[in-house]
């Protein structure tokens, strides 16, 4: 018996993992409604339909992904699937969908309504958000018994990201809406989720949802709704947290240490996890950015601590990585072997910058500009986007920083439509840009460095806008898109990680952070960066269903 006792409770820990649950101890204390603010700007909408790219953006508490994949550190939470395997040498990908869920009018959920999701996106393109049909590598989604089988024409490993995080609708419903690009879908959605969405009001930015009974995880959510009101600016979103009439937002505030955390530091959470980075583009595809050493020293003329101080207010940690990898996947994809390169790389030296651009022929002129060997003056455009206040800062000082090396800068901001096709058509000298958050670094390697997604510069590039390409790095990338073998992705990841090093395509500035705000004078079990076991609104904002299963009254 006490055998039996053991592997039941060895069993139930390992689901409680599998599962993601969180445990704030044994007292939970059920009910009360959050009071949820809405992204600034954003608004209420009417278009409930979750494969729509204008849908409501609480769309995630009544439709449900088949796993969660947190951005952060790449951790899966199984939802509406219980696991999932590669085979066939990797052309086909089976889907355990879970037993016992329904739709909240009742209806059981079953696999033919996962192919039916992905056979929609199919046949309308427009509504394919993570472009799992676009690959043009899946090929067909069947059901097979309690399987899904995705089978593709050649393996594409990293797809799975997208693959699991769609969110599924119910064929009962939809095989009967004639257009589902228009279809609002705005009152009693159907879904698997958490909540039922009560009420809506357009004009007044309020929402309502309430708690479903019969959701298919037991015991969840804690929480009996939530009311979602919006704020029009980041500065009245900030006023009704401090306020209390709102317990969850996500704004970008200046200072939140002090604007926010210190006005109550027992309550008051900030959860500004690294998602991202902020990139120097250089247009590597013209002089002189096609030269790895002068693209060294603009490295190195850079104070990137100052970068964070000035436009972050010091909250992205100043632990960069020219890698790109963000700090939570470190411990996972980086090659510590290149620890050493990488924090000279990321340094502050003007001096050693000098030395490198006199060691292929740059000197400074009797008036303090650099001259290229060729005899000319060097000036150098930085595109900005406009109204971006934290790359207008960058940018500013480093304008000042590189005319003490001799180089003249002048910051040009553009709209963002107009920014975007700049860098696509290769309009530009340098530019700051955002990076992608994703699961692991493939994706933004994939994003930045595919030689498919770069064009000569007049003709446009899909996301490759420094035009960089390398053939190690898409011999890694098809190896890393072939291979469900951990080790050997990581070492794709690391042939990669060497030639950004080597070369230094692109220039790594801050770390970027989301920008939650949680108040726990009501409930408690938000994420926290000890924590993260969601990241919250970051990257669209899938993640804050999970928040919802996890928060409980104080």
């Amino acid at each position: 018996l006490k055998q039996e006792m053991k592997k039941t409770m060895i069993l139930l820990v390992v689901s409680m993992l599998i599962l993601g649950i969180f445990m704030f101890g044994e007292n939970i204390k059920y009910g009360g409604t959050v009071n949820f603010g809405a992204w600034p700007g954003v608004g209420v909408a009417a278009n409930f339909n979750p494969l729509s790219p204008n849908a409501d953006m609480s769309i995630m508490f009544v439709y449900e992904p088949l796993m969660y994949i947190n951005s952060l550190n790449g951790a899966i939470t199984p939802m509406l699937a219980t696991s999932y395997k590669w085979e066939d040498s990797n052309l086909k990908m089976v889907v355990t969908i879970r037993k016992d869920v329904k739709w909240n009018d009742d209806v059981p959920f079953t696999p033919n309504d996962v192919v039916f999701t992905f056979n929609l996106l199919k046949k309308y393109p427009s509504l394919d958000l993570w472009g799992v049909w676009t690959s043009t590598t899946l090929q067909d989604v069947s059901a097979s018994g309690d399987n899904v089988i995705f089978t593709f024409s050649k393996p594409n490993v990293p797809m799975v990201f997208f693959i699991l995080r769609q969110l599924i609708v119910p064929a009962h419903i939809w095989s009967e809406v004639k257009d589902p690009t228009t279809f609002v879908n705005a009152d009693n959605p159907v879904g698997t989720g958490p909540f039922l969405r009560t009420s809506y009001d357009v004009a007044n930015n309020t929402e309502y949802f309430s708690k479903n009974p019969n959701y298919w995880w037991k015991g969840r959510p804690y929480v009996d709704g939530i009311r979602e009101i919006l704020s029009m600016t980041n500065e009245g979103a900030l006023l009704q947290m401090l306020k209390g009439a709102v317990d969850v937002t996500d704004i970008a505030i200046a200072d939140p240490l002090h604007t926010w955390v210190a006005k109550d530091s027992q309550n008051n959470l900030m959860f500004w996890p690294v998602i991202s980075e902020n990139y120097l583009l250089l247009n590597d595809a013209k002089a002189p950015f096609d030269n790895a050493t002068f693209r060294k020293a603009i490295s190195l003329a850079i104070n990137k601590k100052l970068l964070e101080d000035r436009a972050y207010w010091g909250t992205g940690g100043y632990d960069i990585s020219q890698t790109q990898i963000i700090p939570a996947q470190r411990a996972e994809w980086y090659d510590t072997n290149l620890a050493s390169e990488d924090v000279y790389l990321c340094s502050y030296n003007p001096t050693e910058a000098q030395k490198l651009l006199e060691s292929i022929g740059y000197a400074k002129n009797s008036a303090g500009v650099l001259v290229s060997p060729d005899g000319k003056t060097v000036a150098i455009n930085l595109l900005v986007g406009a109204g971006l206040t934290d790359q207008i800062t960058m940018a500013q000082n480093i304008s000042q920083e590189l005319e003490k090396i001799g180089i003249k800068i002048t910051m040009v901001q553009q709209s963002t439509n107009t920014f975007l096709s700049s860098l696509a058509l290769g309009n530009y000298d340098m530019a700051i840009m955002w990076g992608v958050g994703a699961s692991n670094p493939f994706f933004v390697y994939n994003t930045f460095l595919n030689p498919s997604f770069s064009a000569p510069i007049g003709q446009s590039a899909i996301s490759n806008y420094s035009r960089y390409t390398n053939p190690d790095i898409t011999k890694a990338l098809n190896d890393f898109m072939a291979s469900s073998d951990p080790s050997g992705q990581k070492q794709a990841m690391y042939t990669i990680e060497k030639v950004l090093l080597d070369d230094l395509p692109m220039i790594v500035l801050t770390n970027r952070t989301g920008f939650d705000l949680y108040s726990q004078k009501r409930f408690v079990g938000w994420p926290t960066i000890e924590n993260p076991y969601s990241n919250g609104f970051n990257n669209y904002g899938l993640g804050m269903e999970l928040v919802m299963l996890n928060i409980h009254l104080k």
